[in-house]
């Protein structure tokens, strides 16, 4: 009897080079199950893919989009249409000089 595993256990820098992958896709994907606890699946998907060969980062992180689509960056910042004043009206320093 062999005392091998079939599947090739993860190293520490394993697991940084999928935490990395994980964070520049900004990924935070969590379901709850029913007890309350919650469960990472694009972790799990990477986890899954890393032991069955694919070690590329930019592989896992085509896999990701492949499986769960592109994140949607945030939201650019906007500046105001209109100026402070036009909304919160003169100070009133300035309104007695007017």
């Amino acid at each position: 009897m062999s005392s091998t595993s079939e599947k090739p256990y993860l190293t520490s820098s394993d697991l940084d080079m999928l935490q990395s992958v994980l964070d520049d896709a900004g990924y935070q994907a969590k379901i709850v199950i029913d007890d309350g606890a919650s469960f990472n699946v694009a972790a799990t998907l990477l986890i899954k893919l890393f032991q069955e060969g694919v070690t590329s980062p930019e592989m896992l992180s085509l896999a990701l989009e492949h499986h769960f689509g592109k994140l949607k960056k945030p939201p650019k910042p906007t500046t105001p249409v209109y100026d402070r004043y036009a909304i919160q009206g003169l100070p009133r320093e300035r309104r007695a000089a007017s």
